[in-house]
């Protein structure tokens, strides 16, 4: 292999708050575009729309986000920049030719994909939800190619573009199903062109860095590594792909609406992760594969430092959700009831159910989000496999068991006991590893929570002494109040028991580059 050329070093944490500002805005017009899927769509149009796109998520993993820039991101940074554009590119013709393929598959096998995913067609529209499978795959092309983009974008520690890409998509979607309310097909189109526009706007920043990919030769040699560090992902994508099947035969078959009211919840853990976990997460992975092509010191101070900070961020935010759980549903997805439509009563209530106990895995798919990407910096592929696939298959045991008494709800309560036994067995093998400070990670996540409950404590009491009138704007008010008091309350019991990334992430506002 060439070797590495040393790059600027760049600020972790300024990149990680780049990153959140983005993904917070991201998020935010997330929000939106899914307050009017489940406001402007009917019950069985949103169940089979999100049934049928599961089916481009199914890949998206593999091809996108996941697999494709933790694998991509170390190999990038350990060459030469010329030797890195040729990669680009080579994988850039490997992505089309997959994709292609996969489109063709997709079509012919729509059917078949749509009895997979349902198990009672009287819950869901299997017809529809084949037609709408064969309409929204182009979204997976269009975010792959983007994911690459981002994976380029992120390897040179330029986070802006990739952070606010997101936005694009979600504006465009959001446009669209404003435009044609009820439409399933549209609905659909609005998701691939979106998809589209994600891509497009970070053309610019790939071309301005003169970063953009050029179609060339199927291989490189640094290639092969690059698809020996996706032997991991593609066990344990395809693991998840299969405890997604399940996951859907289970919600299916609790009820109609069931299936998307668990998306709607998820979106909110989605939001959480995303803000205050995955930025933060990339941000520090660019750096740590710096450090290990280097095999600098520094690697296990860095790996600690974020890990201390996702703790920080992910606490409240998970025990906020989980206290916010009704109004956080009836501000986001409810407002139409202002015009005198709201949200379907059945569809509200499964999606406060399944909501709540989602606050509870933030903090624990939080770090392990880091923690496993360690595994990947040192090009070990073997534990991080088995670890995803055990943890899987037991999260699936418990979809099976908890569904069963606790029908929706216990879905999402699934979610969150695999996640804590998934982050304490990941966390103590890293531990044996690699140097990050556990002790003083202990410490600060037992601080941490301490003041977090603190701060639940805080938000249910001022939601309790503040009366507030029923319907939208009052659950938009116990939103506002029980939010800000545990808000202030966490940053005053932080400050109490000494927090450090209080102090840290105050320097880092404060500062001005």
């Amino acid at each position: 292999m060439i070797a590495p050329v040393s790059r600027p070093a760049r600020s972790t944490r300024r990149g990680a708050l780049t990153l959140m500002v983005g993904t917070l805005a991201s998020r935010v017009t997330g929000l939106v575009r899914n307050s009017l899927l489940a406001q402007f769509f009917p019950t069985a149009v949103l169940d089979a729309f999100v049934t049928a796109f599961k089916v481009p998520n199914l890949f998206r993993e593999l091809l996108a986000e996941g697999a494709l820039t933790n694998s991509f991101v170390p190999v990038y940074k350990a060459l030469a920049p010329e030797q890195a554009r040729r990669l680009s590119g080579a994988l850039l013709a490997l992505l089309t030719l997959a994709n292609g393929l996969l489109m063709a598959g997709a079509w012919l096998a729509a059917p078949l994909l749509a009895r997979l995913l349902i198990s009672d067609p009287a819950n869901v529209d299997l017809e529809l939800t084949t037609r709408l499978i064969r309409v929204v795959f182009p979204f997976l092309p269009a975010i792959s190619f983007s994911a690459l983009a981002m994976g380029i974008l992120n390897a040179e520690e330029r986070f802006f573009a990739p952070a606010w890409a997101p936005v694009a998509l979600n504006v465009v979607t959001v446009a669209l199903m404003a435009a044609f309310p009820g439409q399933a097909v549209m609905l659909a189109l609005a998701h691939v062109f979106g998809g589209v526009a994600q891509l497009l706007v970070q053309l610019p920043a790939l071309a301005r860095a003169g970063l953009l990919p050029r179609l060339g030769g199927l291989w490189h040699p640094a290639l092969g590594e690059v698809l020996l560090l996706m032997v991991p992902f593609t066990f344990t994508a395809g693991g998840r792909q299969v405890l997604n099947v399940v996951a859907s035969n289970v919600i299916t078959g609790i009820d109609a609406g069931a299936q998307g009211a668990f998306y709607l919840a998820d979106l909110f853990l989605s939001l959480l992760l995303g803000l205050f976990s995955i930025s933060p997460a990339l941000a520090y992975y660019s750096r740590l594969s710096h450090h290990a092509a280097r095999g600098d010191a520094e690697f296990g101070p860095t790996l600690g430092e974020g890990l201390r900070l996702i703790t920080f961020l992910t606490v409240p935010a998970g025990l906020a959700l989980t206290l916010l759980a009704a109004p956080a549903v009836d501000a986001v997805y409810n407002w139409r009831s202002l015009f005198g439509a709201p949200m379907d009563a059945e569809l509200r209530a499964f999606t406060i159910a399944a909501t709540l106990p989602l606050g509870l895995a933030v903090f624990p798919i939080g770090v392990f989000n880091l923690l496993i990407r360690s595994f990947y910096v040192r090009r070990l592929v073997r534990t991080p496999v088995v670890l995803v696939l055990v943890f899987l298959t037991l999260q699936g045991l418990l979809y099976v068991a908890l569904s069963r008494p606790f029908g929706i709800a216990g879905v999402s309560w699934a979610t969150a006991l695999a996640a804590w036994a998934q982050a304490l067995v990941t966390a103590g093998l890293v531990a044996r590893r690699e140097r990050f400070g556990l002790g003083a990670w202990a410490a600060q996540a037992a601080r941490v929570w301490l003041a977090a409950l603190g701060a639940l404590l805080a938000g249910w009491l001022a939601l309790q002494a503040v009366p507030l009138p029923a319907g939208w704007f009052g659950q938009l008010g116990r939103l506002a109040v029980g939010g800000g008091a545990m808000v202030a309350a966490y940053l005053l019991l932080g400050v109490l028991l000494r927090v450090p990334e209080l102090r840290a992430l105050g320097r880092l506002v404060r500062r001005r580059r």
